[in-house]
């Protein structure tokens, strides 16, 4: 008889469950997180992603708890917030001086004092992607943005910068909230959003699928060694 195939079932058992272990430790919500545009756009179904119009009156503060709304064409309405400790600070900056493009633009701007954060509240059915056009004003601190699902990222637009972060997820993210440090102040200077291209059934991998393929790696192989002169052991 041919060595080792006496414990074959086990050899079986154990794959599985090394290939269960792989696979279920990475499954996360968000499948996308890039600093591109074009790369972030590139996740997205046919239909180009919607820019926010910032047509807010100019001058206004929205430091309370309704804070701002803000529609992106058919994406929306979402609810801008500061919440700030026992308050509220979120408040539109008609100066804000974007160094990429050397133009001063109009941002909704959060608290600076490391306390108040800014807050988005989507509709009830979430959204699957969107994008953030981040700036900062006061010290150069990063930015984290915190989603719904628990996960956390970070992104560091500097001075007056104008950094992009998108994120495309198969499951619907229903809040998110950016936060700093104190002395910085995080300026929203563009928003996007869109539908995230959803994965096509035959690249979907599940656990149970990769354990079959495991399955059928030795069986196969196993007839192969089947079929050889047979060793005395």
């Amino acid at each position: 008889m041919l060595k080792g195939f006496i414990h074959f079932p086990m050899q079986i058992k154990v794959v599985s469950a090394l290939l269960f272990a792989a696979v279920a430790g990475q499954l996360t919500a968000t499948e996308v997180v890039t600093t591109s545009y074009s790369a972030w756009t590139a996740t997205l179904n046919a239909n180009a992603p919607a820019e926010w119009d910032f047509s807010f009156a100019n001058g206004t503060a929205y430091s309370t708890a309704a804070g701002y709304t803000l529609n992106a064409g058919s994406y929306g309405p979402l609810t801008v917030t500061g919440p700030d400790g026992a308050g509220y600070s979120l408040t539109e900056n008609t100066s804000y001086f974007d160094s990429t493009t050397s133009q001063t633009i109009t941002t909704l701007e959060s608290a600076g004092d490391g306390v108040g954060s800014m807050l988005f509240t989507t509709p009830a059915s979430g959204l699957t992607a969107f994008g953030l056009g981040l700036g900062m004003v006061g010290a150069a601190n990063p930015v984290t943005v915190t989603l719904s699902d628990g996960e956390t990222f970070g992104v560091s637009p500097g001075i007056n910068g104008d950094a992009f972060l998108g994120f495309s997820s198969t499951t619907p993210i229903t809040s998110f909230t950016l936060t700093t440090a104190s002395g910085s102040n995080i300026e929203l200077t563009d928003f996007d959003a869109g539908d995230a291209s959803q994965p096509a059934p035959a690249a979907e991998v599940t656990p149970f699928a990769m354990i079959g393929s495991g399955l059928l790696f030795f069986l196969t192989r196993r007839r192969i060694f089947q079929g050889l002169p047979h060793t005395q052991s």
